[in-house]
Formats: C-alpha cells, structure tokens, sequence
C-alpha cells in the first residue's frame, strides 16, 4: 500500500508543478496583447476577456471571499452581487438605452398607437437626440418614465413581454450580424457564470422598466425574480380605480399596466430598493454610469464582509458607438471614487461576438407627419424631399373632418358670428431655437389665410425661431395652460382676458407668436398686475435679452404689420407682447 501512494505521489509531483507553474501565468496581469486564456480548475472561464487588472482584481477577490481560511470569508447565503444593467453587460445602442429606443418606436412609429402630446413629445425629444444629436432636457429621466408609463398603460404582463421581445427582434441600428435582443456584452455574460459557479447570487438592478429587464435577460438564463427596475403600478383586468385592499381578484383576470409611476429606480432608489427586495446589503456591484455610484457606496459599505465594485467605461469607439475622451474622464472619476474600472476597448476581446461588425446608423425617410400632417412632430430635410418639397407644405385648406372634430367643445362652440366655411386650416413648418424643424397648423379666419401662410413662410426661410404651433385644442383650448407651453396659435372662440368682451381669437383674426416669452401685461382696477401666462413674469422685463423676444426691430414684427396687423406690444393701457391681430376699418 505504502508502494502504490508514493507511486502516484511521484506520477502526480510533475502535474501539480505544470498547473502552479501555469496558474502563476494565468492570474497575473498582463497587457492586452497576451493572449492567454484566465482558467478554474474543472472550468474554464473568461475567454473572452484580455489580461487586465480590473479581471485580476475580481478573481483576487472572489479566490479571498470564498476562501474558509480566509478571514474575509463570506458564508454562500450572503455573496450578493447587484448588476446594472443598461450599459454594464446590454448595450446602449442607436446609441441610448433600449427603453428610450422602445417609446420612441412605440409613439412615433406603431400605427396601432396613438400617442397622447406628452408621450409623443417625449419620444420625439429622444428622436432628436439620437438623429440630430440634440441634447436631452434636464431630468429627461423622470421625463421618460412617466412618458412610458402612460405609453404602455392597459397593456396586461404577457402583452407587453411579447410586445419587448418583438421590438427585440430587430436589427440593432449601426451593427450588422445582431438584433436589439442580441446586444449582450459576451464577457459580462461570463463574469455571471463565473460568479454563480463561485456561490454567488446576482440580481440586475436596473433604471430601466422591470419588465422591458425581464424580457432583455430571459435568454441569458437570469431568472426574472431576480430582476429589480423601474416600477408601475399593476392593477387586475377588472379592478379599475378600486384600491387593490378593497377589490378581489378574480380567477379569469389577468394582471395589466397602469400609468402610474411607482417608483424611478436610479442613484439612492436602487439602494432602497435592493434593501427592500433583497434584504441584504451587496458585496459586490457593477455599474457603469453615475446611476450606479450610489449602488457602488452601498456596498462598499458594508460592514460586515469586504466587498468591492466594479464600473465599465464604453471606450471603445472602434468596435461600438462610443465617446472614447468622455469614457476616459469617467474612467479616471471612477477610480478616485474607488471603484475598479473595466475598459471595453482594452479588458474585452470582443463585445457582442463573433460576426457582429459596427456600421453607420441609418434612418429610414418616413413621410407620415407630412402626409397626416401630424403636428408637433420633428422632420429633416430627407422627410420634406420625400413629401415633395418645401412648397407642398405650406398652404391654407378648408377645415378638413378630423381637424373639424378635434376643435368640437374646445376651440369652436356653437356661435352666431362664426362657422366653419368662415375658417381655414393652415399647414406650415417651423424651426426652434435650437434649429429643429416641426410640423405646425394654425386655424385662422379666411379673410387672413392667404396672408397667414405667406408670413409663415417667410419666417421659416429666415430660420425664425417658433418653439410650437399646435392648435389650442391640444390643451383643451384652455389659453393659459397653452401659453406656458409657448404655443403660437390663432383661432379659439374665447373673450379677451379678464373682459367679457369676445376677442379677435374668437373670429380667427389674431394670432399669438411664442406667448410664454411674450406675456399679456395689465394691470386691473384694484391695482393687481394680471400676467397671462403667470410663468412669463420674468419676460415683462423687455430691457434684457432672451429667446423668442419679439421687439420692433423683429422679423416677425414687420411681416405682421406690413400685411395689416397691429401689434399688442404698441398698445398703451395694456401690453400683449405676443398678440397681431389684423386691422379693420
């Protein structure tokens, strides 16, 4: 017996030096050109990955906190590792996250939806981000979420997994050899296996929808009760308005989507939420935006085991559609903070596989908002040329049926004075501030139509800045409400303010040119000052300067007066700094 052990202790000696040896190679950090393959014993992992310190750094950590001699030992119930997910192992494509990608296709290009004004201006903000480059407003994310909360509300769970997972299926726009669904970081996926192999348990923790996460991570085997994202609130098929602790489920009911936002699961709110939904605070965390900086302090904090955090910087501007020198100023701020930093240009052999190539970003001409003259929308020059040209989008028209239908009870009631032979729907593109073009309508009395349409053309040739031009409609034809938004607009059977007098809106014959920059001054007869609208206070200064001013020395000053209009600014007891109203003998 005693022969035959040291026999395999002699057969075994050279083998167990040839893995030390090679171990010693494998988990020392090298530089991307190595090409060695990281290797467990029994299983081989990262392949995927170059030699990097932020690849040791985890295998240092995991080999520690699994170690039961070790004095960092973590027992197997508390290895928690919390993922974003959205630019740490999904890609942010097209070149923003998938959720913005969805409400933008589902408002702007789903025939079988149609977007209310907040939800559309919404995915059409997101649209001129990702053509045109414009930069989204402060807190678009709040912006979003309750733009997609209303966009998908009715909709029940299954409906919307398979309305996610059919978006999904798409070509991913500026790659070829992948679909949306497919844009998985490979070696992320390997950290995970890595992870769980080690008695890890990983959830996704994720700014975006809790179920748009779901449906994204199905195919990777990430188990949906380990999921945690943005919530709404669900209601039962029959339920209604009724509180859910006064209404019982039925047995045929399924559970649908609301339009009420519970909950934007960024910065702190992960951390509340991963407390509430997991109970236990993270050892490890990865991450790749400021998003995640609170997730990383939470559990790094932790006071009972070591921990460690990880953030991935997209600089990568070869292989994906990525901002190198931003991605390196995150990376440095990152490092500071104390979080080790992944680069996907240097740490990743590749990204999303085999055959997937990065290619330029393509966007189909698409002449809906011309030939249904949607209103509000943003087009480019491809759109217009595609519709025919610039002539063919300006003209006066009677009041087609829909636009007649849409004004019932709001801007036309019932009159003695004024009918709908009397009136005109005028078409017009205009540009904003920040040079993006829109589709705008007017309804004007037909005495001005012709005049109108010239005027408003004028301004578009001269790239004249109108933010909006929608019809009073829209708002419920309640002016104030209209004015904040900035609204340019003519018709609205209504009295002037703070009069019972009928105002020139009522017949058509006046019209209000971006009315939030240019308020309605007066004062009234116990002294008080009346500002239509109360948000344009600080635009009764007309001595300093800002967008949308309109003065004597504007372009649209002196195409309005020239064709017959006088200017509320001149009028002495009062002051309507956005109102022309046309001259009558």
């Amino acid at each position: 017996m005693k022969m035959q052990i040291k026999w395999m202790v002699a057969a075994i000696r050279p083998l167990v030096l040839i893995m030390v040896f090679c171990g010693a190679n494998l988990l020392t950090s090298c530089s991307k050109d190595d090409d060695s393959t990281v290797v467990k014993p029994a299983r081989e992992y990262f392949t995927l990955w170059n030699q990097c310190e932020a690849l040791t750094a985890l295998q240092d950590y995991v080999k520690d906190v699994t170690n039961p001699n070790s004095p960092n030992y973590i027992k197997e119930e508390d290895r928690i590792a919390t993922f974003d997910m959205d630019g740490t192992f999904v890609g942010e494509l097209y070149p923003t996250y998938f959720e913005y990608n969805l409400l933008e296709y589902r408002a702007l290009d789903d025939a079988t939806y149609e977007a209310p004004k907040d939800v559309m201006e919404t995915a059409q903000e997101i649209r001129d981000f990702v053509r045109n480059g414009k930069k989204l407003p402060d807190h678009f994310d709040m912006k979003h979420a309750y733009a997609a909360a209303k966009a998908y509300a009715g909709m029940t769970l299954a409906e919307f997994d398979t309305y996610v997972k059919t978006y999904a299926l798409q070509p991913a726009n500026g790659f070829s050899g992948m679909t949306y669904g497919q844009s998985h970081y490979k070696p992320m996926l390997e950290v995970f296996d890595y992870l769980k192999d080690n008695g890890f348990t990983y959830y996704v923790v994720s700014g975006s929808d809790r179920f748009i996460c779901r449906a994204l991570v199905d195919d990777i085997g990430i188990p949906s009760n380990r999921v945690i994202g943005m919530d709404v609130r669900l209601h039962s098929t029959s339920q209604g308005t009724e509180e859910g602790v006064n209404y019982t489920m039925g047995k045929e009911e399924d559970l649908v989507r609301t339009d009420e936002l519970i909950i934007k699961n960024l910065k702190t709110n992960k951390v509340l939420q991963i407390s509430q939904e997991i109970g236990k605070v993270p050892v490890l965390s990865f991450g790749n935006s400021g998003g995640d900086a609170a997730m990383h302090n939470y559990a790094l904090g932790n006071a009972q085991y070591k921990s460690a955090a990880f953030m991935l910087i997209a600089d990568d501007d070869a292989r994906d559609h990525a901002n190198r020198e931003k991605a390196l100023t995150l990376g440095q701020q990152w490092r500071e903070a104390g979080y080790h930093v992944i680069s996907m240009r240097d740490d990743f052999k590749t990204i999303y596989g085999d055959g997937v190539t990065k290619t330029d970003f393509t966007f189909p001409v698409d002449t809906r908002a011309l030939t249904e003259w949607q209103a509000g929308r943003t087009v480019s020059q491809a759109d217009v040329d595609a519709f025919g040209g610039i002539e063919k989008c300006f003209a006066a028209e009677p009041i087609p049926d829909g636009v007649w239908a849409r004004m019932q009870g709001k801007t036309f009631k019932e009159n003695p004075y004024i009918g709908r032979d009397d009136l005109r729907h005028i078409r017009a593109l205009h540009w904003d501030y920040d040079n993006q073009m829109h589709v705008g309508e007017m309804v004007c009395n037909v005495q001005i139509a012709d005049r109108l349409v010239s005027i408003l053309r004028q301004l578009f040739d001269a790239k004249y800045p109108i933010q909006r031009m929608l019809l009073p409609d829209v708002y419920d034809a309640d002016d104030e409400t209209q004015m904040r938004d900035n609204n340019s607009s003519c018709f609205c059977y209504r009295n002037i303010a703070a009069t019972t007098t009928l105002s020139k809106h009522a017949r058509g014959l006046a019209v209000d040119i971006n009315t939030l920059y240019n308020p309605y001054i007066k004062t009234l007869a116990d002294g008080t000052l009346l500002i239509e609208p109360a948000t344009g206070e600080p635009y009764c200064d007309r001595s300093w300067d800002f967008p949308y001013k309109i003065t004597h020395d504007d372009l649209c000053f002196k195409l309005f007066t020239e064709a017959g209009f006088e200017w509320g600014g001149d009028w002495t007891t009062r002051k309507d700094y956005q109102h022309f109203e046309l001259i009558e003998n």
